[in-house]
């Protein structure tokens, strides 16, 4: 099988990371992040526990659930305690519903009881593509015989049922220093490729920072959370992961023609479904309850205006920053999501 072990392997298969897509991370929470919390009721928590084994679980309720505290703290209330390692990283995915962006946040945390306490070291958002594809917003449809997943499961079938109905999955995994970065990925229901107690996702195209992987290279040790529309449980998959060019495989996962350049191989130690207050409370199926756009700020101005905020650095960063613009910006978005959504 075709791995992929160094950096130098990985970027000459996805490419390098653009200044201009790192320059939208911020070292702290700015008004766009905040509005998007506002507009949040749900979020996908990676972290690591007492045994130093990759863990996710949910966290949500009303919009506005996350409290901020100050534009480095946030706190919210999980279902249940977690067993926490407080030394290692955490990662934050937040959802609005309704919206295809999600607002990342990474930092360390700890628990009091049944509330997260979050220091927040990086914030950015996130592009729509893997919920756009997911139709994780749309009504849920039953899975059909040529929908769900190839391969098979050893172990729980009802695991097997859960991820050939998957659309849509977070991963968490962390780097050498322990950060940590949850990173949405989705697809079309029957994406994943099982085998035994392997879990192949396809790599398709985002936001272009390929944290995961670079991560990957550094820590083997990764988490993945997946969601099923209309569903009220969630599945968590912990493991090690590495990545594969293997042509084979990835034939296998093209959509609509498009075949992925790379995929991340999940070999599990522990896969758990779990019932979930969160996703009841978070209204998460609700279209009533979905965020109207009105509501909800341009990304084409969060994303403009994080550039200009970016904390990086030097000439290349201070030249990126003259010359982005919202007008130039929203159709370079609009015209990346029409040809490059898969």
């Amino acid at each position: 099988m075709a791995r992929v072990q160094t950096v130098e392997a990985l970027e000459g298969v996805v490419g390098s990371r653009p200044l201009g897509v790192m320059l939208k991370s911020l070292d702290s929470l700015d008004d766009h992040c905040v509005k998007l919390l506002a507009c949040s009721s749900f979020a996908v928590l990676g972290y690591v526990d007492v045994d130093g084994q990759g863990r996710a679980t949910v966290a949500g309720g009303p919009l506005g659930f996350a409290r901020l505290v100050d534009s480095t703290h946030l706190e919210l209330r999980l279902d249940a305690p977690i067993p926490l390692n407080p030394t290692v990283g955490c990662g934050l995915l937040f959802f609005i519903p309704g919206l295809g962006e999600t607002l990342r946040v990474n930092g360390h945390a700890t628990l009091e009881g049944h509330t997260l306490h979050v220091t927040v070291e990086e914030a950015f958002v996130h592009c729509a593509k893997a919920i756009i594809r997911s139709g994780l917003w749309k009504s849920p449809k039953p899975a059909t015989s040529d929908t769900r997943a190839a391969g098979t499961w050893s172990g729980d079938p009802e695991v097997h049922d859960w991820l050939s109905r998957t659309p849509f999955v977070a991963l968490a995994s962390w780097d050498a220093q322990g950060f940590a970065d949850v990173s949405p990925k989705g697809d079309p229901t029957g994406f994943l490729r099982l085998d035994g107690t392997r879990v192949a996702v396809p790599d398709r195209p985002g936001n272009r920072r390929t944290d995961t992987f670079h991560n990957v290279l550094e820590q083997s040790r990764v988490a993945l959370l997946a969601l099923i529309p209309g569903e009220t449980r969630f599945l968590e998959v912990s493991g090690v992961a590495s990545l594969s060019t293997e042509p084979a495989l990835l034939a296998s996962m093209a959509v609509e023609g498009k075949v992925p350049k790379m995929a991340l191989l999940l070999e599990s130690h522990a896969a758990r479904l779990h019932a979930s207050q969160a996703i009841v409370d978070a209204g998460l199926w609700d279209t009533a309850r979905h965020v109207p756009a009105s509501q909800l700020p341009k990304m084409a101005d969060v994303f403009v205006d994080h550039v200009r905020r970016s904390p990086q650095k030097g000439a290349a960063a201070a030249t990126v920053r003259a010359l982005v613009s919202r007008r130039m910006l929203s159709w370079a978005l609009e015209q990346d999501y029409k040809k490059n959504l898969y």
